[in-house]
């Protein structure tokens, strides 16, 4: 089945969706050929360090390494994202890929993961009784390094699906997925976290005590501010000038929308009495 056909029969039987994300043919032979180009120049440094003796190999490391890094994570990054379209519905996600079809229904996603360099705060929409309805966390576009950041989407059988900024529009698509994503996710940590259990976002866990990451306890009064530098998760204390905790990658975060919503809530709510939670089981 060739790529219009998926498309043509995904509209054909579940209609037209809200949202069509796919990789802009022109875009993409704009950054192939800045790939093959900077692949070009670090073989090329390699000649001349052959050429001349490899002392001149440390004068050309950085026209060496760095092009073929880059070079090559984007070529490689553009090969597993062609021919992809991403369809967006009211009840889920349709990922379509030259003649495979997958979808992922929104109270089925069990993880959302989302690498990025940089986020200084989510977006967090409270409803009418003042708990997070909507929360979600700005994606990043690199614009060569597109290998730096992804979306990946687990549904609750392990079949998972990833996005990169080789999407045009990738963007929005991580806004969707997270804001999409939310409610279920949310109604479920929300009930756990409620009746004192336990619950595991990576290497972090979180109770109504406060935020435990390797045999530490930060309680939710003390905490500070939730962000992401330079690839990692950082919990800052309050009155403290270095991070209390950092949990890098990112991506290594299952949820981080929820988390950071989950973390908004229990600062503003009244500390937790002092008897420990009954752990997640």
């Amino acid at each position: 089945m060739t790529e219009p056909d998926d498309l043509t029969r995904a509209r054909e039987e579940l209609g037209d969706p809200e949202a069509i994300y796919q990789v802009n043919p022109a875009w993409f032979r704009t950054k192939l050929l800045v790939g093959l180009a900077l692949v070009g120049v670090g073989v090329a440094a390699v000649g001349l360090a052959v050429v001349f003796g490899f002392k001149l190999l440390q004068h050309l490391f950085h026209f060496i390494i760095w092009p073929l890094l880059a070079g090559g994570g984007l070529v490689l990054n553009l090969y597993r994202q062609r021919g992809l379209h991403v369809l967006i519905y009211p009840t889920g996600l349709l990922r379509l890929r030259r003649g495979e079809v997958e979808s992922f229904p929104w109270d089925e996603v069990a993880e959302v993961r989302l690498k990025t360099k940089r986020v200084d705060t989510a977006v967090l929409v409270r409803g009418p009784d003042g708990e997070p309805a909507e929360c979600w966390l700005p994606a990043e576009v690199p614009d060569v390094q597109v290998w730096t950041a992804g979306l990946t989407v687990v549904r609750a059988d392990g079949a998972k699906a990833e996005f990169s900024p080789a999407l045009t529009g990738y963007a929005q698509l991580a806004e969707e997925v997270q804001r999409r994503t939310f409610p279920p996710l949310w109604r479920d940590a929300f009930r756990r976290f409620r009746d004192g259990r336990t619950l595991a976002f990576g290497k972090l866990d979180v109770n109504l005590l406060g935020i435990h990451h390797k045999g530490q306890l930060l309680p939710w009064h003390e905490v500070g501010k939730l962000t992401v530098a330079q690839g990692q998760v950082g919990i800052s204390q309050k009155k403290k000038w270095l991070p209390w905790a950092t949990i890098k990658p990112a991506a290594e975060v299952p949820n981080l929308h929820v988390l950071f919503a989950l973390a908004a809530y229990a600062m503003d709510a009244p500390p937790a009495p002092e008897s420990e939670p009954d752990e997640e089981s």
